[in-house]
């Protein structure tokens, strides 16, 4: 008997156990709908004063082709593109808050859009081949195009586009920053060195390292890249 009651109390406990399992799953199921919803937004790098975004080099190919480059921030992701002319161009979308998703602590959000040649005088321009590389963050649903268009938005200010373009020259690393509204870049040599007591010592770049998304960043990229792996699965099954 007292076996058997053993027994009952088990059963009890592993059902109450389930039936408090089973009264998480709308928790579980509204985080995961709003992972699915802010995910697309956090491709977007934050902005406040002056934060890298990207960091250009240039290799020449000959005949104003140049071989570019490009690590993004906070990503630390690189990749090279053959882009033509005397200078570069980087392009990038801004999406800036308003109302009540400041309030809620909504930051401005900031993601490259376009990485270009370009040339210095408007003949060598119009003869030249333009030379365009997509830059753009792929997301499982076109976050800006559905939410930001439009001048009647209560949560959107703006979402528009800036540039940023210097004259290319392989010996120099390129850094573009993001301000509150804008781009900016600044030019330094590459492989720099520094002479202390008649050694020579090479400065090492530490950037990555400096500009890791925070935890809900990196969580909403990583179901951002999950979201995508899914509606390709879906894709190739239908």
């Amino acid at each position: 008997m007292a076996a058997m009651g053993k027994a009952n109390k088990a059963k009890v406990s592993l059902g109450r156990r389930l039936l408090h399992l089973w009264r998480l799953w709308p928790l579980v199921l509204v985080l995961l709908v709003l992972g699915s919803l802010i995910a697309p937004f956090y491709v977007y790098s934050r902005f406040n004063s002056e934060q890298p975004i990207a960091r250009l080099e240039f290799e020449a190919l000959g005949d104003a082709w140049y071989l570019a480059s490009v690590t993004r921030f906070p990503e630390c992701s690189l990749q090279n593109y053959r882009i033509r002319g005397d200078q570069w161009q980087l392009d990038a979308e801004f999406l800036k808050w308003k109302g009540v998703a400041v309030l809620l602590g909504a930051e401005s959000r900031v993601a490259l859009d376009r990485l270009s040649g370009r040339f210095s005088t408007i003949d060598a321009a119009q003869r030249a081949k333009p030379s365009m590389h997509d830059l753009k963050p792929e997301t499982w649903f076109a976050f800006g195009v559905s939410i930001a268009e439009g001048a009647d938005s209560f949560l959107v200010d703006t979402h528009f586009g800036a540039s940023a373009y210097m004259t290319i020259d392989p010996a120099k690393s390129y850094w573009v920053y993001k301000t509150e509204d804008a781009l900016i870049a600044r030019s330094h040599p590459r492989n720099q060195t520094e002479l202390d007591g008649g050694t020579m010592t090479l400065v090492i770049d530490q950037s990555c390292a400096d500009s890791q998304p925070d935890l809900l960043e990196g969580y909403a990229r990583q179901w951002n890249q999950w979201l995508l792996a899914l509606k390709q699965m879906l894709r190739s099954l239908l």
